[in-house]
């Protein structure tokens, strides 16, 4: 009996799903330029979704969350430091967003960027400046593989306000 347990028992638990390669696990391309002697990196965060906080002196911030319906874009532009001897010389913005998993083309703009609870994320040694915000106008477009995203100019000097994905 133990002979026949075993080889079921190993069967049941090699079993699994047959994951094909979906636009979410590809490789992604970075289209547009990345501004000013930067470099650039975007990934989609699977399974997981944004959740808004705001701490103790009333800033926003968001915590990543298990989230088997949706998943988050995440784009971030980082300058390249001259003098690794500096400490607070770097910058570093961020936009990001979630979508549900099942949506394979998708369009929004105005007032809808909200239920993708967008934000824009500037990190530097620059008083004022530095933080998250809620992005309220722009656009999103994913269409044939292709994802667009467009945003207005939230802080001064912003080095991100678009950029294209393949």
């Amino acid at each position: 009996m133990k002979t026949i347990l075993i080889p079921i028992a190993f069967l049941i638990l090699s079993c699994g799903t047959n994951k094909s390669t979906s636009d979410l696990t590809r490789k992604h391309e970075i289209e547009s330029p990345c501004p000013d002697n930067g470099n650039c990196s975007f990934e989609i965060l699977q399974n997981k979704s944004i959740e808004m906080k705001i701490d103790g002196i009333g800033k926003m911030y968001y915590e990543l969350a298990d989230n088997p319906e949706k998943s988050v874009y995440l784009y971030k532009y980082s300058n390249k430091i001259e003098d690794p001897t500096l400490q607070d010389a770097g910058y570093r913005e961020e936009i990001l967003f979630e979508i549900y998993n099942k949506t394979a083309d998708f369009s929004f703009s105005g007032t809808q960027l909200q239920s993708t609870k967008m934000i824009f994320g500037v990190f530097c040694f620059c008083r004022g400046k530095a933080g998250y915000y809620k992005v309220n106008e722009g656009k999103i477009l994913k269409q044939n593989n292709t994802l667009s995203v467009e945003i207005p100019a939230i802080v001064s000097n912003q080095k991100t306000t678009r950029f294209n994905i393949k």
